[in-house]
C-alpha cells in the first residue's frame, strides 16, 4: 500500500507488486492503470499529442506498455489527481527510455534516478534525437516568409514573440515540441495570444 496525498486529503492508493496492468495510454508521459488511476512518468515532459513528436511519443509508450504490467516506484501526487512515479517494465526504466530516445525531456527531480535521467537527456540532446532534431528544435525558419519566433517563457509559459529585428533574435530557439511556433506576421502572432518582446525596438506591425 502507498499513501498518496491528493490535494489536502490523504488517499491510499493500492500499488500492487509485481505490477500494475496498463489499460490506456493518454500521451507520451501519462497512462492509466486498471483501477483507473492516471500515472505520469516522474521527471518527464513529453510533447502534447498535437505538438512536434507528440504522436510519436504516445505511440512509442503505447507500444511499450499497453496491456502489460509495470512496476510503479517512488509514487508522489502531482496535486491534480495523477500519481508521478518511476515506471519499470521488467528491469527497464520507462522514464529513461523515452528521454534517451528524444521522445520526452527531463524536467526536474525524478527521485533516485535523477542522475540517470539527466544523462539520458544530455545523450538525446547531443545526438539530436527526436525533439532535439531539426524538425522540432529550430533556430532558422523553414519558410523565410514566416520568420517570427513565438516562444513560451517562464514557468507560466508566457507567450512572447520575436521579429528578426529584435536583439538576440538569432539566439532564440523555437522548440516546437513545447508548443512554440513560427509566425508569418506580427498580426498572426498577436491573434494567437503572443505579445512582442519588450527587448524589441520599434512599433508593432500587422
Amino acid at each position: 500500500m502507498a499513501a498518496i496525498v491528493l490535494g489536502s486529503v490523504p488517499v491510499v492508493k493500492r500499488i500492487v507488486r509485481p505490477g500494475e496492468l496498463v489499460v490506456e495510454v493518454v500521451d507520451g508521459d501519462t497512462f492509466i492503470i486498471q483501477n483507473r488511476q492516471p500515472i505520469r512518468l516522474y521527471g518527464v515532459d513529453a510533447p502534447a499529442v498535437e505538438d512536434c513528436m507528440g504522436t510519436e511519443a504516445r505511440q512509442t509508450l503505447k507500444k511499450k506498455i499497453l496491456g502489460k504490467r509495470v512496476v510503479i516506484k517512488e509514487p508522489l501526487s502531482d496535486g491534480r489527481g495523477r500519481i508521478m512515479a518511476l515506471v519499470y517494465l521488467k528491469k527497464e526504466l520507462v522514464n529513461e527510455t523515452l528521454v534517451k530516445n528524444g521522445l520526452a525531456m527531463y524536467r526536474r527531480q525524478a527521485g533516485t534516478e535523477k542522475e540517470a535521467m539527466k544523462a539520458a537527456n544530455e545523450y538525446a540532446r547531443n545526438k539530436g534525437a527526436g525533439i532535439y532534431g531539426p524538425e522540432c528544435y529550430q533556430k532558422e525558419p523553414p519558410d523565410t516568409g514566416c520568420a517570427i519566433k513565438g516562444n513560451l517563457e517562464g514557468d507560466r509559459g508566457e507567450k512572447i514573440y520575436y521579429t528578426p529585428s529584435c536583439p538576440y533574435y538569432v539566439q532564440v530557439i523555437v522548440e516546437k515540441f513545447m508548443g512554440e511556433k513560427w509566425f508569418c506576421s506580427e498580426k498572426e502572432a498577436r491573434e494567437a495570444g503572443f505579445t512582442r518582446s519588450s527587448d524589441c525596438l520599434g512599433s508593432e506591425r500587422d
